[in-house]
């Protein structure tokens, strides 16, 4: 067997069978949202932790019911950072972007209830 490079098609190819499977990840993290809103969830964590769709999803899907917790609070908070605390995530929830975008570290990531998400209700 030879190795090559991906050429700009098979790594586009590649990419989007990857975005799919990470759709199925968030979906099934989530079964009581529409897809319309787990889609627009990972799109926003992919952006804002600058990762590919798998690592994004599979970190979603750990952390789904801390998620979703802070979602009950969506009306009064702008969404909730996860800081990696030895296995798992501690949750500060926040009301300003700004202050989060200042807070988020490797170690720790925004959840960001954008507008977006809101509106798919």
């Amino acid at each position: 067997m030879q190795a090559t490079w991906l050429t700009r098609d098979g790594a586009r190819k590649f990419y989007n069978i990857a975005s799919r499977n990470a759709l199925e990840i968030v979906i099934g993290a989530f079964p009581d949202w529409p897809e319309s809103r787990c889609r627009a969830l990972l799109e926003i964590c992919k952006f804002n932790w600058d990762r590919g769709p798998i690592p994004t999803a599979a970190i979603l899907s750990r952390t789904a019911g801390l998620i979703l917790s802070a979602w009950e609070m969506r009306d009064h908070i702008a969404g909730v950072m996860l800081v990696r605390d030895g296995d798992g995530f501690t949750t500060i929830y926040l009301h300003r972007v700004k202050l989060a975008f200042l807070m988020q570290t490797p170690n720790s990531l925004w959840v960001e209830f954008d507008p977006a998400l809101k509106e798919l209700e």
